[in-house]
């Protein structure tokens, strides 16, 4: 009879009929050979010092850089991950979200390869849950602690000094999706990232997703605060960012508006608004809404320190603009 593969929501896809779930002795305890397919997983394993475990990647796992010596394999976000790809590089397990192809999936299962699924959402609690999983699964507790602890230091350092502020308090903020124009996101992810730092997303209510806004929405919502982002792909520097910015400035129709009037538009790296980075984001978030709050804290030299102790690295690089 002819395996298929069942998927389970954010725990283990594995070709075995679902009333038998022994699944934990399906793959090597750790994994020596791990094919990641989703940025976030990529990044959480190397962390763990586990790189050289890792044989093959998705398109979009390209940080740290040693990571773009690592074999592609397709893309999760445009659905070209190919299972003979992934089957090639004869992996011990498969880290992935949820953007398999069925039938790419279907033809890993039938192969007998164990896939975990991570979650692949922005919020911080998400983050700290993959984490423990993948550590889990590396036998890396350890160093996962010392992240998890690195990021909830940081995230505690913010709600400790945003406190109880009323709704009057918080810049009322529109965050514009870094590849169209006039789209912004009502989801979750942007919703809790711009209330952890202080923030009211203008958004916030609509329906879930990312949105298409027209210009009279924007203007009668009269953000106090504009962010953007540019993508992950285009080089970290400020000649980048300053670009974003100044060409948002520029539009006329918003010219009325309290974040045109003000200067008060940010622009980030799309790289730092995803997985453990994100830490040095959300500061960036808080800095940006209430400088007056954070005047001691310099986010770019966070993500300096995280770099440094996490990654080994040390970049040059613009992640956001201005830094304040």
């Amino acid at each position: 009879m002819r395996m298929t593969a069942h998927r389970i929501d954010e725990g283990i896809y594995h070709p075995k009929d679902l009333e038998d779930r022994e699944i934990s002795r399906a793959a090597p305890s750790p994994p020596g050979r791990i094919v990641s397919l989703t940025p976030i997983a990529s990044e959480l394993i190397c962390i763990f010092g586990c790189i050289d475990r890792i044989v093959g990647r998705d398109d979009h796992s390209t940080f740290p850089p040693a990571l773009g010596e690592k074999p592609a394999v397709g893309s999760g976000v445009y659905r070209t991950i190919s299972a003979k790809r992934v089957l090639d590089l004869d992996p011990d397990i498969v880290v992935t979200g949820r953007r398999v192809p069925q039938e790419e999936f279907e033809k890993i299962g039938s192969a007998g390869i164990p896939v975990v699924v991570i979650g692949t959402g922005c919020e911080l609690e998400a983050l700290i849950s993959n984490a423990w999983n993948l550590g889990r699964m590396l036998a890396t507790e350890k160093k996962t602690g010392e992240l998890v602890d690195f990021l909830e230091r940081y995230a505690n350092l913010i709600r400790d000094r945003i406190g109880s502020l009323n709704i009057e308090s918080r810049p009322l903020v529109y965050n514009e999706c870094a590849f169209r124009k006039y789209m912004t996101k009502a989801c979750t992810a942007a919703d809790e990232g711009i209330a952890l730092a202080g923030g009211a997303n203008i958004a916030h209510g609509e329906d879930l997703g990312r949105l298409a806004v027209s210009e009279e929405w924007l203007i009668g919502n009269n953000p106090d605060i504009i962010i953007s982002q540019v993508s992950s792909t285009s080089p970290a520097t400020v000649e980048m960012l300053l670009s974003k910015r100044d060409e948002i400035l520029s539009r006329p129709e918003l010219k009325g508006t309290n974040a045109i009037r003000n200067g008060r538009v940010y622009i980030s790296h799309l790289s730092i608004r995803r997985g453990p980075r994100m830490v040095g984001y959300l500061l960036y978030l808080a800095k940006w809404f209430h400088p007056e709050l954070f005047q001691d804290i310099d986010p770019a030299a966070v993500e300096k320190d995280m770099l440094q102790k996490f990654y080994g690295l040390n970049l040059e690089g613009a992640w956001a603009y201005p830094e304040v």
